[in-house]
Formats: C-alpha cells, sequence, structure tokens
C-alpha cells in the first residue's frame, strides 16, 4: 500500500473519530452532571452519528456509482428515504424512546392533546437529523463527483498516451514507413504523399485533438480511417479483411480515442500471413447510438511487451464506466480461435 493510501485511510480515519466524538462534548447538558454520556439522549445521538457514518460510506462507494451516476433516481431515492427512516427511528426504538408515543400523562394544565404531543415528538426527533442528513448526502455527492472527474480526466490522459506510445512506437513507425518507401520506389508518389498526410494526421489529432472531454464524431471516425488505412499498408492479400463505417457521423460527439484500442487490438492479435487471419470491423452510426464490431481470428500468440493492448482496452473500460455509465453496453466474447467486441455508445 503507498504512502498516499495510507494518509487516506489514517485521514478517513481521524475524520470519524472527530464525527462521533466532537458532538457529545459540545452538546449542551445539565451543569454537574458528570454521567451526561451514559445518559439515553447521549447514547440516541451517538448511535446516530455511528449510522450517519456509516450511510455516508455506504453512499460514497454504492449508492452513488450504482444508482445516481447510472441515473437510476428512482431507486436512489427509495434508498435515501430507506436509509433517513432507520436513522431517525434505530437509536430511538434502541434507547427505549418511541417518538410516537406519548412520554407520559398529559396534566390537566398541559394545552396539547396526546396525540398532538407525540406529533411534536416525532417532528423534534425528525428535525434534529434532516440538516446532519443532507449535509451528509451533498457531501457524499460531491466528493464522489470530485473524485469521478479525476478519474476520467486520468482514464483520458492514459488513453491519450497509449495512443501515442502506438503511433510514436518504433515498430509501428517502421511498418509504415517501411511500406511509405516502397509505394515511393515503385514511382507511386500520390500513395505515398497520401501515406505521409495520414500518419501526420494521426499523430496532430492525439496531440491538439483530444484535449477535451468529448471530440466530434466526424473526427474521431476520420482518425479511425486514417489509422486503419495505414495499417491496410502492412496487410496481404491474403488476409481477409473488411472495415466498413455507414451512418450520419455530422453533429455528433463522441469521448476521444473510446474506440480505437479495440480496432488495435485487433490488428495486434489478427493479422498474420502466416495463419487464418481475419480481421472484420465495422461501425454503424444511427440517430440515436453508434455501434462498433470488431472481429478477429486469434493468430498472433506471441506478442512483444511494447504491442501490448490490455492496458488500453482496461482504460477504455473504465472511461466508459465513468462517461456512459448507463449509456453504453459492452459485450467481449472469447473463443480459443476468436475474439470478438459489441459495443455500443447512446448519445
Amino acid at each position: 500500500m503507498s504512502l498516499k493510501e495510507n494518509k487516506y485511510i489514517i485521514l478517513h480515519i481521524v475524520g470519524g473519530i472527530i464525527f462521533l466524538i466532537l458532538p457529545l462534548l459540545i452538546y449542551p447538558h445539565p451543569p454537574g452532571e458528570n454521567n451526561f454520556l451514559s445518559t439515553p439522549p447521549s447514547i440516541r445521538d451517538f448511535i446516530t452519528n455511528v449510522l450517519l457514518l456509516v450511510f455516508f460510506y455506504l453512499n460514497f462507494y454504492y449508492l452513488i456509482p450504482q444508482f445516481y451516476f447510472r441515473e437510476k433516481f428512482i431507486s436512489y431515492g427509495l434508498f435515501i428515504m430507506i436509509s433517513f427512516l432507520i436513522i431517525i427511528l434505530v437509536p430511538s426504538l434502541v434507547t427505549g424512546f418511541v417518538p410516537w408515543q406519548n412520554p407520559a400523562p398529559v396534566d390537566s394544565f398541559n394545552s396539547l392533546t396526546p396525540p398532538l404531543q407525540s406529533a411534536n415528538n416525532f417532528l423534534m426527533i425528525i428535525s434534529q437529523h434532516v440538516f446532519l442528513f443532507i449535509s451528509v448526502i451533498l457531501f457524499s455527492v460531491l466528493l464522489r463527483t470530485r473524485d469521478r472527474l479525476l478519474l476520467t480526466e486520468k482514464a483520458k490522459y492514459k488513453a491519450e498516451l497509449t495512443s501515442l506510445k502506438n503511433q510514436i512506437n518504433p515498430h509501428f513507425l517502421f511498418n509504415t514507413i517501411n511500406s511509405i518507401y516502397a509505394f515511393a520506389i515503385k514511382d507511386k508518389s500520390h500513395k505515398t504523399a497520401d501515406s505521409i498526410l495520414k500518419l501526420s494526421g494521426l499523430m496532430r489529432y492525439v496531440v491538439s485533438e483530444t484535449g477535451n472531454q468529448y471530440v466530434s464524431l466526424e473526427k474521431e471516425i476520420d482518425y479511425i480511417k486514417d489509422y486503419v488505412a495505414l495499417q491496410e499498408l502492412r496487410i496481404d492479400k491474403k488476409i481477409k479483411f473488411s472495415f466498413k463505417v455507414t451512418g450520419q457521423a455530422l453533429g455528433k460527439s463522441i469521448a476521444p480515442l473510446i474506440l480505437i484500442p479495440f480496432i488495435e487490438n485487433a490488428f495486434k492479435y489478427g493479422v498474420n500471413p502466416d495463419a487464418d487471419s481475419l480481421v472484420d470491423i465495422q461501425i454503424k452510426i444511427a440517430e440515436e447510438e453508434l455501434q462498433l464490431l470488431v472481429v478477429n481470428n486469434k493468430v498472433r500468440l506471441h506478442i512483444k511487451p511494447y504491442e501490448k493492448t490490455e492496458t488500453g482496452i482496461a482504460n477504455t473500460k473504465s472511461r466508459l464506466d465513468l462517461l456512459y455509465s448507463s449509456k453504453h453496453v459492452l459485450e467481449i466474447t472469447e473463443s480459443e480461435k476468436q475474439f470478438k467486441v459489441a459495443l455500443t455508445i447512446f448519445f
């Protein structure tokens, strides 16, 4: 465990202890009462604070990611209501205080009837805890949202770095430049110039266009087309290869470099001139969704460390969960001979 993680845990422990103890020390109590900490009201407040602390971490680690970020607001609201009822009822019931019952007989001087006094008791309990409960909700949501934004930025920069490394990878550059050189030897200058332009476009896109959280889908598709075109330069004609884009990308946006790791993976593991190679890439753009289908035969089982794409795909999965938590469906199926990715992103 790193030093930063240790500090994070210690900070949470110290904060939790302060949250539990400080209210008991500053709450008003009768002067001269030394054992006020063992009185039912103090015990009730302590149990309430423990439950609030438990709810904070339950909300932070489970409810917000599973319901709030996935826009399941009705389910999230039900959990909030149930949690609030537990927090206001359990401490009272444990200490023998039933807030909806009249605690004592009403004397003749009391103008409140028993039902009305019971209702006031119950409302008093609620009013004591509603502010703290709302504060806990807001604080946990703000912290979780902040962490989510940081993770999103971190995942995005990892994706940019991975893609940039792939494009400046000596193996990738060597193959690309070697293919361009072959065109130049054959005096096909238009293909040579076009290939250099595509390589330049790839580098420029990663450096200058991926700084935003979302980019134009049209530019992202152009980037993929250029990448595929450069990969085609080194593909033997015997290899079964298909690449197709259908639909209208104009006016739509997408997270940058969210599709390319799956396509890179297909070329890394699916191209071998001495084996039954297959790479099939299809992108379908509809009005409200984008579908990516990538299928490749597994013909390269021994990949050099700098060529592996597992990290890129893992980062992409994290980015999809962060940016499209309830707006994507990712299905990865793998057999002994084939790898298939089916991704749907909803706009």
